[in-house]
């Protein structure tokens, strides 16, 4: 069939087919190629070359990306491939850990175990913070004095944290205090005013040493009651919404809190209730004759009896004494009392409620009335005070502390009602799983593409070469004669068709006819 054409015609089909047989073939590896997915990103160039060593001895498929800190693999073994890489101890996420005391070596000194010990330790700690998922990347210095024997000439233990935040991200203050606590809490004598954090840009995020610990608590009183807000609110806004209806209420609550710290200590007596605490009593008692020797002390007093001697004096005697002491307390009440911190001072809400709508009624064509054109009816009197009883047991009014309330009937503009959630988070969610099947669509679009715009013209073009060579005004030059009884009997029409659809055979056989007739 291909004779039948000229040199020209055949390089076209040529050329058309076998870009028709390479397209069909390139659609069919892009519709195998596996769908890659992350293993690890973020990677330093130490982990990446570790992985990749790793994925080429398992002889996996990969890809690189982002200048070598991401890899991609089939999603069919991304989980497969973590599992294997973290038997493997990788990644090991920045620096070096405890892994380097896996090798002991002979005759290391005493100054180079202390240094593999920071090493390690810095690399742990680092690893550690860097799974936050607002941290890409973190670095630990530690500076470790070495102990002395006097306490006085020993320095304290210093370290510094560096973070690298990522893209529009942010660290909390918890989350700046709850680095510099587990730093100070793994590293032996250091102390929490003894570490700083900064960014990678060099900004101070942890709180100077020496500063005042209420003024750190600002963050959080304001989070306090931000949270306290808004648990008012929802309490108030689900159960109005039953009454009016979905979005057909605002609520908004504002407090003034009391955050100050109040230490009561009370001591109280009581004179009418005693109780003896001490009793001593002491009792002397002395009774009889007492006997005195007369005379002068001398040779005289002593001599035998029978001599000449005065007669001796005698007196009696009787003493009594008693003591008695008696101790009294008097009871003592002490009472100390601490007021919690972050008491409600006052609150104030102020609600917005929809009116009433009348139902849409059709028009004379038949047509329903649009919702804008719907009629607004205000609330009556005794539905608003029934509304503002029900936010005042919500919200818990106290007339002691002089709460606020004020509910108004409002009608609010139906244009700018907010989308509902629902709809934003179903547009939120990802579409990874459809890619596989979005690109074999688009392979077998191709696929039918190639065959309908090329495969097929040139089959139906050969088809037709070959039915219309049959006859002889098609064909190659012919004889005079024959062609004169091919073409007997057929309607002028007929002939005008063959000789448009094959006009190199009728001009050699009209070039015939001239010679012929000459």
């Amino acid at each position: 069939m291909l004779s039948k054409f000229s040199i020209n015609q055949r390089m076209i089909i040529l050329v058309a087919l076998a870009g028709s047989i390479a397209g069909l073939i390139a659609i069919t590896l892009w519709t195998q190629q596996p769908d890659m997915q992350v293993l690890f990103t973020n990677l330093n160039p130490e982990d990446a070359a570790g992985i990749v060593d790793k994925l080429k001895e398992t002889k996996v498929p990969y890809e690189t990306t982002g200048g070598g800190t991401t890899v991609l693999v089939p999603s069919a073994q991304v989980h497969e491939l973590r599992l294997q890489l973290a038997t493997q101890g990788l990644p090991h996420g920045g620096g070096v850990g405890f892994e380097i005391f896996d090798r002991s070596s002979i005759g290391v000194s005493d100054f180079v175990q202390k240094l593999n010990y920071r090493r390690a330790l810095q690399g742990e700690l680092a690893r550690t913070i860097a799974q936050m998922p607002e941290i890409e990347r973190a670095r630990v210095h530690l500076a470790t004095p070495e102990r002395r024997l006097f306490s006085s000439d020993e320095n304290r233990a210093r370290a510094s944290v560096v973070v690298s935040l990522r893209n529009g991200q942010a660290l909390a203050k918890t989350q700046i205090n709850g680095i510099v606590h587990l730093v100070s809490s793994s590293v032996e004598g250091l102390q929490v005013k003894d570490v700083t954090v900064v960014d990678g840009h060099g900004r101070l995020l942890s709180s100077a040493a020496g500063s005042d610990d209420a003024a750190g608590l600002t963050g959080s009183q304001l989070e306090y009651q931000r949270t306290l807000e808004k648990d008012i609110e929802t309490r108030i806004q689900t159960m109005l919404e039953r009454i009016v209806g979905v979005n057909k209420a605002v609520v908004r609550v504002s407090s003034i809190l009391d955050f100050r710290k109040v230490e009561t200590t009370e001591e109280r007596y009581d004179p009418n209730s005693q109780v003896v605490r001490s009793e001593q009593r002491g009792q002397e008692k002395a009774s009889g004759v007492n006997g005195v020797s007369g005379g002068v002390p001398g040779v005289q007093s002593n001599v035998p009896e029978g001599a000449s001697q005065e007669p001796a004096q005698t007196s009696s005697s009787a003493n009594q004494t008693k003591n008695e002491t008696v101790n009294y307390e008097i009871s003592r009440t002490v009472s100390r009392v601490v007021e919690s911190t972050g008491t409600i001072k006052q609150l104030s809400v102020a609600v917005l409620v929809d009116g009433i709508y009348e139902s849409a009624k059709a028009s004379e064509d038949g047509k329903p009335v649009s919702d804008a054109a719907k009629k607004y009816i205000a609330r009556p009197e005794e539905d608003m005070k029934r509304i503002e009883e029900i936010v005042k047991k919500a919200m818990g009014y106290s007339a002691e502390r002089q709460d606020q309330v004020q509910v108004t009937n409002v009608q609010f503009d139906i244009a700018t009602e907010e989308p509902p959630a629902q709809g934003i988070e179903a547009a939120a969610e990802p579409t990874n799983s459809f890619i596989p099947y979005i690109r074999y669509a688009v392979g077998g679009g191709l696929f039918l593409l190639i065959l309908f715009m090329v495969v097929r013209p040139l089959m139906a073009m050969l088809g037709t070469t070959g039915s219309s060579g049959e006859g002889p005004a098609l064909g190659l030059p012919a004889s005079v004669s024959q062609v004169e009884a091919s073409l007997a009997g057929k309607p002028r029409s007929q002939i005008v068709d063959m000789a448009r659809g094959n006009p190199d055979a009728t001009a050699v056989v009209v070039k015939q006819w001239l010679k012929a007739g000459q």
